[in-house]
């Protein structure tokens, strides 16, 4: 029912307002508003930015974060002598180096390197 809807509302606005006013009676809290205020005030007066003051301050500026790059390998190519296929292999995944690794063996194929 919407009357339900309604008092839920107005008990979760209770809590909040209850909340807000614990909050607001904190002396940690009163500080950092006074401080704030303080701050804008000199702000004003000295007609600066939030920029200007971060920058008097000596905060560093956010670097982008560098992409590293990975260096391409080098292709590597061999040739087989039965057939006279050539392939250039970057490391090692393709399916033709593979497929005469399994029928010649390793070591024959890295004989075949040119």
């Amino acid at each position: 029912m919407l009357i339900n809807e309604y008092r839920q509302k107005e008990k979760l606005l209770r809590q909040l307002q209850d909340e807000l006013t614990a909050l607001a009676e904190r002396e940690d809290l009163k500080k950092e508003l006074a401080f704030k205020e303080a701050i804008e005030e000199v702000m004003a007066t000295y007609d600066k930015t939030e920029a200007d003051v971060m920058e008097l301050f000596g905060k560093p500026e956010i670097e982008e974060p560098v992409q590293k790059t990975r260096r391409k390998r080098t292709p590597t190519k061999y040739k087989n002598p039965e057939t006279g296929e050539v392939i250039e292999v970057r490391g090692g995944r393709q399916k033709n180096y593979q497929d005469w690794i399994q029928q010649y063996g390793k070591e024959t194929v890295q004989g075949w390197r040119l």
